[in-house]
């Protein structure tokens, strides 16, 4: 994933063609991407897909947070991988393809083709949602445990997010287990 440079910094080529690609897939499909909405569905691709991006994640502000992710985006635009502009219409980022963007994902494409698959069925399930709906449904991966009661997870998803209400997080919950991505059962615990 990583190429040394002797005593120089590690080259993270594979998570900044990771990037690009997210980027480009989603510009593909007609879908604004912002970087709450990046840093989620690298959450939810090493979460509910196994993806292993070597990213770590803490619970912040807009749910799931990596500090590293948003420096690697910094080094991808800076790159010209991607191009990070503030609109103002919708009060956010919105992210899109840079000039070497096909340059960075060539330098992953081993990474890349071997997820892509991942990807497809990341942008169909959650590409659609809003950055708030991101915030919710992360949230819910984050903090949900295999086992855990349904109405546990729900009290602590609300203590944590109290804008959302039991019944929008009840309604995500049912959403991601449909989908096979937070599990429940007739007992009303989480198999995931």
């Amino acid at each position: 994933m990583t190429i040394s440079r002797g005593f120089e910094t590690e080259v993270s080529w594979d998570r900044y063609g990771l990037i690009a690609e997210i980027v480009e897939r989603f510009n593909a499909a007609n879908i604004r991407l912002g970087k709450t909405a990046l840093q989620k569905m690298i959450f939810l691709l090493q979460r509910s897909f196994g993806v292993d991006c070597d990213y770590s994640y803490t619970l912040y502000t807009y749910g799931p947070y990596s500090a590293d992710v948003a420096r690697d985006l910094d080094v991808v635009a800076g790159l010209s991988g991607a191009l990070v502009n503030y609109d103002f219409k919708s009060a956010g980022y919105a992210i899109h393809p840079g000039p070497t963007s096909a340059d960075l994902r060539e330098r992953a494409a081993a990474f890349l083709g071997d997820i892509g698959p991942k990807l497809d069925q990341l942008v169909a399930d959650f590409g659609g949602f809003s950055a708030k709906d991101l915030e919710l449904r992360s949230t819910v991966l984050y903090l949900s445990k295999h086992g855990q009661a349904r109405s546990e997870l729900i009290k602590q998803v609300h203590e944590v997010k109290p804008h959302f209400s039991p019944v929008q997080i009840e309604t995500a919950i049912a959403e991601l287990a449909k989908k096979g991505y937070a599990g429940g059962n007739s007992t009303g615990t989480i198999s995931n």
